[in-house]
């Protein structure tokens, strides 16, 4: 049963047409002539015809094999054009690729990046996800994202984490409520992030009711309408429709760090670099 055609077999016969001799052609190959002389009948035995036919001054090409030789070159410089194109597509910044943030993120973060962004790098587009970001990050790991901003991301083996920037979540109330007012009031709190868990569990005097709500601008909004307590991060609660202050001082906030990640097997390193380098700067701009 013939053989399919072997790549370096039909670039050696690209120089056998070329220079009509099999010395000359591995000369300039820079291997034997047995060598070409192989490549040449397993060509033959591969196409099932003969390709050159053989004199002691050189070759001359069949039928066949000037068939061979003139879609054999396009087919070679079809190959160097895909080989380019694949390379060109790890090292450019280029391509549709998927960002994955929490919402909250992305509202004080998407709107300084992905304008400035498409203008410099107008051939990258961003498919966003959105979810906790204990979720994203999970999601980037197991390769359903590409690149994600996330909060205070578990360290992994196979994780690129660049650090973006700083925040402190803490209780927030209402600048126009008075202070007798805030100790009768709720408070709202999304139960699953880890950070409402560590800030909680450190202020063992609290007694507020607690009331639960997973959308973090949904809390700013009612604590900016005097309708209880929040606990935010500093950069959502700066985003409030009326002005928030944090309710008591003496309360540690927590300290949250956005990073940058993605996968390194996955993401070029180029790409990845220049990526996070602009991003960060966009954020510190």
């Amino acid at each position: 049963m013939p053989h399919t055609p072997n790549f370096e077999d039909i670039r050696y016969f690209i120089e056998v047409a070329s220079t009509r001799n099999l010395s000359r052609a591995s000369e300039r190959l820079g291997i034997t002539q047995p060598s070409v002389s192989a490549a040449m009948k397993r060509l033959e035995q591969s196409f099932g015809t003969d390709l050159l036919v053989r004199h002691k001054s050189g070759v001359v090409l069949t039928k066949a094999g000037e068939v061979l030789q003139a879609q054999g070159l396009r087919f070679m410089a079809d190959w160097a054009k895909l080989k380019s194109n694949v390379c060109q597509a790890n090292s450019e910044m280029a391509g549709t690729f998927t960002l994955g943030c929490h919402p909250s993120v992305a509202l004080y973060t998407l709107p300084h990046i992905l304008g400035p962004l498409k203008t410099k790098f107008p051939c990258m587009v961003f498919n966003l996800v959105h979810d906790l970001s204990r979720k994203v990050t999970e999601q980037v790991i197991s390769n359903e994202i590409d690149f994600a901003l996330v909060i205070n991301p578990v360290r992994h083996p196979e994780l690129v984490i660049q650090s973006l920037l700083f925040d402190n979540v803490t209780i927030w109330c209402a600048e126009s409520v008075d202070c007798t007012e805030q100790e009768t009031l709720p408070l709202y709190c999304d139960p699953n992030l880890k950070q409402t868990q560590q800030l909680l569990s450190s202020t063992s005097d609290f007694s507020q009711q607690m009331i639960a709500s997973n959308n973090l601008e949904v809390i700013s909004t009612l604590v900016a309408n005097g309708l209880g307590l929040g606990l935010l991060p500093e950069r959502v609660a700066r985003r409030a429709p009326a002005p928030l202050a944090i309710y008591n001082s003496e309360i540690k906030p927590v300290q949250d760090e956005l990073c940058f990640i993605y996968r390194a097997d996955k993401q070029n390193h180029v790409v990845s670099v220049q990526l996070h380098r602009e991003i960060k700067r966009l954020l510190d701009s």
